[in-house]
């Protein structure tokens, strides 16, 4: 007889709501980070709400669709520039109506990162919305490395 070989969940370390999901949330992101990859920061700011917020690693500060578009262009034409960008959800937390994420931004390909693939946190905050998953706020970082005591 023969045995399936079970492939891992992504998300198999989340309790069962949490993990459900994070797996309605990991499209959004795949479609934010194809977005990142075309350098269309247009089409991704319309997978924001339209109050939303988003503070880049470089704290530029964008609210609104035409400021969360500014910021992305701005990091699509530095950081991201020619990189390819990929989402991992993390972490969920219902939140009312929303959801709190804890993702990782892979950037891999970039100048920027001086040919070193860069791993990037982000703090998310997203509401469904007709249907759809929409980010409300967004803080991608990068842990700072400690320093070395003497």
């Amino acid at each position: 007889m023969a045995t399936q070989q079970q492939q891992s969940h992504l998300h198999a370390a989340m309790n069962p709501m949490s993990r459900k999901l994070a797996d309605e949330i990991q499209p959004l992101m795949d479609e934010i980070a194809a977005c990142m990859d075309r350098g269309d920061a247009a089409a991704a700011a319309k997978l924001f709400t339209e109050d939303a917020t988003v503070i880049s690693p470089m704290g530029l500060r964008g609210t609104g669709t035409a400021g969360v578009q500014k910021v992305l262009t701005a990091d699509m034409a530095a950081i991201l520039k020619g990189a390819h960008s990929h989402f991992t959800v993390e972490a969920v937390r219902p939140l009312g109506d929303a959801v709190f994420i804890d993702a990782m931004h892979e950037v891999t390909g970039s100048s920027a990162g001086g040919g070193r693939a860069m791993e990037l946190h982000v703090a998310l905050l997203a509401q469904k919305k007709g249907g759809a998953w929409r980010l409300m706020e967004a803080r991608p970082y990068a842990f700072m490395t400690p320093p070395t005591t003497h």
